[in-house]
C-alpha cells in the first residue's frame, strides 16, 4: 500500500508526464488523398499553419496527385486529380485520346477543438464538397496522442461509410519512422464504375502501413486486402522566410574610399559619377543622386533584382553612407516602380546607422531615428538630370537558374531597357479530347523606356511544340466565345506576336497612381484602356477603377483583328484583414462577355511571400455549359498560388510564378490580362513591405526582425 507522500509523488509523475507528452510536437501526415489522416482514413490532425504539401498516392485502382495546404492554423484545404484505371472517361469520339477516367476533387478539415492534457483534437472535414462529387464523404474525426502512440476514431457518412479507427506508432528512437494500422470504413463498391476497375472487391477492413520522413521528403508504403499502396509527397513550410541560403548573393558594399567635401562634391561631377556607378554595380536602376541645403544626399532609384524593397534601400543607404561628402548629416532615398516615386526612406542620425551596419545596435535602436513617407510627387527628392545619367547598355549575358528560368539570354541597361530570351512550357489539364495539353515556346521580350513613366513592351513567342491544337471538341458556351476558342489561336504555331503595348504610368498627387494603355493587350486581345488607384494613408483598404476598350484579335498571332468588341469596367475594393496577412477583394462591373456580376477573390500571404487564395465570380452571364445546367447555370471559380522565386533560389530575385487551378475554356466571368495591374505592381511595396513591422524588414541584409 502507498503512503501519501507516495501517493502525491505518483500524481506528481503522472501529471509531469502528461504535461510532456503535451508539449511534444505531433506529426501530421498526408493519407493517400492528400488530406491529413491515416492510410486512407482522415484523422483529427492539422498540418502546422502554413504548411503547403504536393504528392502522389497510388491504390489500384487509383492513382491522385494532390496538393494542400494549412490555410489557417484550424483550416486545412486541399485538391486533388484522380485517375480511375479501367474505367472509360468519355464514350464517344474523345475517348481515344482522353483514356481512363479523371477527376478533380476539392476537401476541407476544420479543427474544432484542440487537443489537450485530457481531451482529444477534434475535427470536422468534407471530402470531395464541389463538382461532380464522386468521392464525396462528410466525417467527424478525435485524435489523441499517447506517448509515441496516436490513436484516432472517427465516424463518416456517403463513401465513408460508418466507424473508422486507426494508430500511428512513431518510436522514441527513430522519430523518423511511423507504423500505422487503420480500420478503413470506405463504400468502395459506391464508387463510379466500381465493377469496371475492380473498386468492387475491395472490402472495409484493417490496412496497415510503414511511413518514413525525411526533411520535407515523406512516404508511406501500405497494404490493404493483398494489395499494396504507396504515397509520396514534399512539405514546405510557408511560414519559413527563406528555403535556400543565398550564397550567390553579390557581397554588400564594404570599400574605404576618401570622402569629398560639400564644395569638392558641387564643383566636381565626378563624385555623384562614382556614387551612382556604385549603385548600379549593385543592380540599382534609374539612379539621381543630388546634395541639397548642404547637408543633405538625396537618391531616387529603384531595383531590378532585389524583392523586399526595404533591403534594396538599405543596401543604398550603405553605398550613399560610404561615398557621401563630409557634411553630410541626413541620407533621404525614394524607392520607385516604373518611374513611380512609392516611399522615402529618411536616414537622420547616420554614425547610429552606421553602427547599425557594423553590427554594434540592434534595428530596434535604429528604427526610431528612420522616417518612413508615402512619396509626394509634388516635392523633387533628386535632379532629374537625366542627362547625367550615362547611357551604357552592357553586354548580352547568358545566366541560368535566374529568375526561376532554367535559361536566360539578357541584355540591360541603366534605363531598364531590355531583351530578353528564355523558354516558356505551358500546362493545361482536364480537356475532353485529351486529358493533359502542352505548349513548348522560345519567347523574347522587349522593354523600352521611351520618357518618363512612359514604357513600350513586346513579347514574341516562337511555338516549337504544342498539341493544345488538338482539342477538337466544339465550345457549347452560348455567351460571346471571349476565351473558349482558344485552341484556335495555337492551330498555326510558329511566330506569334503576344503582346505590343505602350504604358504610361502616372502620380497626380500622393498615394493616388494611374496608367494609361494602349495596343495589344495580350495573344487573343487588343485596345486601350485605363486604372486610377487610391491608397488612403495608415488604413487597410484601396480602391481601383480600370476601363478597357478591347477587340478580339485573330487567330494568326499577327496584327488582325475579329469583329468581336467589348467595353470592360470593374471597380475593386480590396482589404487587408487584421489577422493572418489575409487580403479579400472584391470586383464589381462588366466582363470580358459583357455579362455583369462581382468576382470576389481572398488570398492569404505566409512569411515566405507564398501567396494561396481563390476566386468565385457571380454573373448574369447565363453558362450552361456541364457542369452548368438551365436551373443552376456554372460560375467561374478556381484557386490559385503565387510563388516568390526568390525563396526557391540562391540569389534574390523579384520573379514570382503563378499556378491557377481552373476550367481554361469557359466564357462567364472572365477579365483581360492587365497590361500592368497598379495594386498588383504596388501591394509588395506600399501593402506589405512598408507596413511589415517597422519597415525595416532586412535592412541591414539579415533577419533581425525583433
Amino acid at each position: 500500500m502507498l503512503k501519501p507522500d507516495h501517493h502525491r509523488r505518483l500524481s506528481a509523475l503522472i501529471l509531469a508526464s502528461l504535461l510532456q507528452i503535451s508539449c511534444l510536437s505531433v506529426h501530421a501526415e498526408p493519407a493517400m488523398n492528400g488530406q491529413s489522416g491515416l492510410i486512407n482514413m482522415p484523422d483529427a490532425r492539422l498540418a502546422p499553419d502554413g504548411t503547403f504539401r504536393v504528392g502522389v498516392g497510388n491504390s489500384d485502382p487509383y492513382l491522385a496527385g494532390w496538393a494542400s495546404i494549412s490555410f489557417l492554423p484550424r483550416l486545412e484545404l486541399s485538391a486533388r486529380y484522380t485517375r480511375i484505371s479501367q474505367v472509360p472517361g468519355f464514350s464517344n469520339q474523345y475517348q481515344a485520346s482522353y483514356g481512363d477516367y479523371k477527376d478533380k476533387s476539392f476537401d476541407a478539415k476544420l479543427l474544432l477543438l484542440e487537443e489537450s492534457n485530457w481531451l482529444p483534437a477534434i475535427s470536422v472535414g468534407a471530402q470531395d464538397f464541389l463538382g461532380t462529387r464522386i468521392f464525396g464523404a462528410e466525417y467527424l474525426a478525435a485524435s489523441k496522442r499517447m506517448g509515441n502512440l496516436d490513436a484516432t476514431v472517427g465516424m463518416g457518412r456517403k463513401r465513408i461509410d460508418g466507424a473508422f479507427a486507426g494508430l500511428r506508432y512513431r518510436p522514441q528512437a527513430y522519430p523518423d519512422w511511423a507504423v500505422v494500422a487503420e480500420y478503413d470504413a470506405n463504400n468502395y463498391r459506391r464508387d463510379l464504375g466500381a465493377e469496371q476497375s475492380g473498386a468492387a472487391q475491395r472490402e472495409k477492413g484493417m490496412a496497415y502501413g510503414l511511413e518514413y520522413r525525411w526533411g520535407w521528403l515523406g512516404t508511406q508504403l501500405s497494404w490493404q486486402g493483398g494489395k499494396p499502396g504507396l504515397s509520396a509527397h514534399v512539405s514546405v513550410p510557408l511560414n519559413a522566410k527563406e528555403f535556400i541560403p543565398k550564397f550567390d548573393e553579390p557581397l554588400p558594399y564594404t570599400r574605404i574610399l576618401p570622402r569629398p567635401t560639400a564644395r569638392q562634391w558641387l564643383e566636381d561631377p565626378a563624385h555623384a559619377q562614382r556614387l551612382r556607378a556604385e549603385l548600379e554595380t549593385q543592380d540599382f536602376r534609374m539612379v539621381q543622386v543630388d546634395f541639397v541645403r548642404g547637408n543633405v544626399l538625396q537618391a531616387t532609384l529603384t531595383n531590378s533584382r532585389i524583392a523586399l524593397p526595404s533591403r534594396a534601400v538599405g543596401r543604398a543607404a550603405r553605398i550613399m553612407l560610404q561615398l557621401a561628402p563630409l557634411e553630410t548629416r541626413e541620407i533621404v532615398i525614394t524607392y520607385s516602380v516604373s518611374d513611380l516615386p512609392l516611399a522615402t526612406y529618411s536616414f537622420f542620425e547616420l554614425d547610429r546607422l552606421r553602427r547599425y551596419f557594423n553590427g554594434q545596435i540592434s534595428r530596434r535602436e535604429l528604427a526610431d531615428y528612420v522616417a518612413i513617407e508615402y512619396a509626394d510627387p509634388s516635392r523633387t527628392t533628386a535632379r532629374g538630370d537625366e542627362e547625367e545619367i550615362l547611357d551604357a547598355a552592357v553586354d548580352f549575358s547568358l545566366s541560368y537558374n535566374e529568375e526561376g528560368e532554367w535559361i536566360t539570354l539578357k541584355q540591360e541597361d541603366r534605363f531598364l531597357n531590355r531583351i530578353k530570351l528564355t523558354p516558356k512550357l505551358s500546362g493545361y489539364f482536364n480537356d475532353p479530347s485529351g486529358a493533359f495539353r502542352y505548349a513548348v515556346r522560345a519567347r523574347a521580350t522587349y522593354d523600352r523606356r521611351l520618357g518618363r513613366g512612359l514604357f513600350l513592351n513586346g513579347i514574341a513567342d516562337w511555338t516549337l511544340l504544342q498539341d493544345i491544337s488538338k482539342v477538337s471538341n466544339p465550345s457549347s458556351s452560348t455567351l460571346p466565345h471571349v476565351r473558349t476558342d482558344i485552341a484556335d489561336y495555337e492551330k498555326n504555331g510558329g511566330l506569334r506576336l503576344t503582346r505590343l503595348l505602350l504604358n504610361k504610368y502616372g502620380q497626380p498627387r500622393e498615394r493616388v497612381y494611374t496608367r494609361a494603355s494602349l495596343g495589344y493587350y495580350e495573344e487573343m486581345y487588343a485596345g486601350g484602356g485605363a486604372q486610377i488607384l487610391y491608397l488612403p494613408r495608415g488604413v487597410r483598404w484601396a480602391a481601383d477603377f480600370s476601363l478597357d476598350w478591347l477587340r478580339q484579335r485573330d487567330t494568326q498571332g499577327g496584327f488582325g483583328f475579329r469583329d468581336y468588341t467589348a467595353t470592360t469596367a470593374l471597380a475593386a475594393f480590396h482589404y487587408r484583414l487584421p489577422w493572418h496577412d489575409i487580403t479579400a477583394t472584391a470586383r464589381a462591373g462588366r466582363f470580358l462577355a459583357k455579362d455583369q456580376g462581382t468576382r470576389f477573390e481572398l488570398k492569404r500571404r505566409f512569411r515566405s511571400g507564398f501567396e494561396v487564395g481563390a476566386w468565385y465570380t457571380w454573373t448574369n452571364g447565363n453558362d450552361i455549359t456541364t457542369p452548368g445546367s438551365p436551373g443552376n447555370p456554372y460560375h467561374d471559380k478556381g484557386i490559385y498560388i503565387s510563388m516568390p522565386l526568390n525563396s526557391l533560389l540562391t540569389k534574390d530575385t523579384q520573379a514570382r510564378g503563378s499556378f491557377p487551378i481552373a476550367p481554361w475554356v469557359r466564357d462567364v466571368g472572365q477579365m483581360v490580362t492587365s497590361p500592368g495591374d497598379l495594386y498588383e505592381m504596388l501591394e509588395q511595396p506600399l501593402v506589405w513591405n512598408m507596413h511589415e513591422r517597422d519597415g525595416l524588414v532586412q535592412l541591414g541584409d539579415r533577419d533581425d526582425d525583433y
